[in-house]
């Protein structure tokens, strides 16, 4: 039982968790609903089903990921390798199977409680993704790293569009870009697609004589280690570009727990880094940045704590007409 909870990765089955019950309760609930005096959309116990549905499709993603990456894993992790040596391979693809299925059945009980059919096939489509990633597209250039990625931010967004009740696509965008919940949701999105887009990257150079044995045309095996270095430092240089912007705004309208929250709990993680990445000069000594790529991704989430007294509509809406104002200037 104990390899069968190894496969399904719970501390990072956690984390999501903790990602959609802060979103709900530090954005939404508190929020929304007090800025806004909305009503929540999701009941408590729609939300409890889309938070489980969530959960399921990921561990189901960890599991069939497992499965095709035996022959990899014999060689990059040996020590940590379960299927084949703990779990047979028909019963991991069973467990699998089993995972899907109840993820699969969620995402059908949330079209009949919430009467949202579009919003509710995206755990099927992330599903799709997800054995797409791990029978094929990881081994293509760059594809897995952003499927991976955009998979990372679809909760958040997942969760608010349910919240927002936005069945339309247009709408969808126009709302996103525009109300305190969905630019908060925008920003965390972005936050977890480059993180994710990172640690990614940093994972295949870790993994790179495993995926090269495979004939695997991930970036560092066609372009090397030095640059997919560069391709590193310069995504973490846009995600440095994007918080030190946050930051600027809260500095401006002197949010000063808010900015020395950005600076110390996400601008640090960042730069040290940056030159954790810029010193390594081995595919092993990678682990260091991916630790604190994994810390930087916390910290992130628990920046929503920041918003639990109820000011995040007004301090996402009041960024949106900031930038919006500096953008006519330009």
């Amino acid at each position: 039982m104990i390899h069968y909870l190894k496969l399904i990765r719970p501390i990072n089955l956690l984390v999501l968790a903790l990602t959609l019950l802060l979103f709900r309760y530090c954005f939404i609930d508190v929020q929304a609903y007090r800025m806004y005096d909305f009503l929540p959309y999701l009941k408590t116990s729609s939300f409890y089903i889309l938070l489980v549905t969530t959960l399921l499709i990921a561990a189901s993603g960890y599991v069939i990921n497992d499965i095709f990456d035996v022959d990899t894993d014999q060689i990059n992790k040996p020590g940590k390798l379960i299927i084949g040596k703990h779990i047979d391979e028909s019963k991991a693809f069973t467990f699998y199977m089993v995972l899907t299925g109840l993820g699969i059945l969620g995402s059908f009980v949330l079209i009949f409680t919430t009467q949202q059919l579009k919003i509710s096939m995206i755990p099927l489509m992330v599903s799709v993704l997800l054995y797409l990633y791990a029978s094929s597209l990881k081994k293509v250039f760059l594809a897995g790293n952003i499927v991976i990625s955009i998979c990372a931010t679809l909760p958040i967004i997942f969760l608010a569009l349910y919240d927002l009740r936005i069945n339309e696509f247009d709408t969808a965008v126009v709302i996103l870009f525009t109300q305190g919940i969905g630019l908060g949701a925008l920003v965390y999105g972005t936050f977890a697609f480059l993180t994710t887009m990172i640690r990614e990257i940093i994972k295949d150079v870790q993994d790179i004589e495993g995926d090269d044995a495979i004939d695997a045309k991930t970036f560092p095996i066609v372009m090397g280690i030095n640059a997919s270095k560069a391709l590193i430092i310069f995504l973490q240089l846009i995600t440095l570009g994007f918080l030190l912007l946050i930051a600027y705004y809260f500095l401006a309208i002197k949010a000063s727990i808010a900015f020395y929250g950005v600076c110390s709990l996400l601008i640090l993680p960042l730069l040290i880094q940056i030159v954790l990445v810029l010193w390594v000069k081995q595919a092993q000594q990678f682990k260091w940045a991916s630790l604190v790529g994994k810390l930087h991704m916390l910290l992130g989430i628990l920046t929503m704590l920041f918003f639990a007294n109820g000011t995040a509509p007004y301090v996402f809406n009041q960024m949106f007409n900031f930038f919006s104002q500096i953008l006519k200037v330009i």
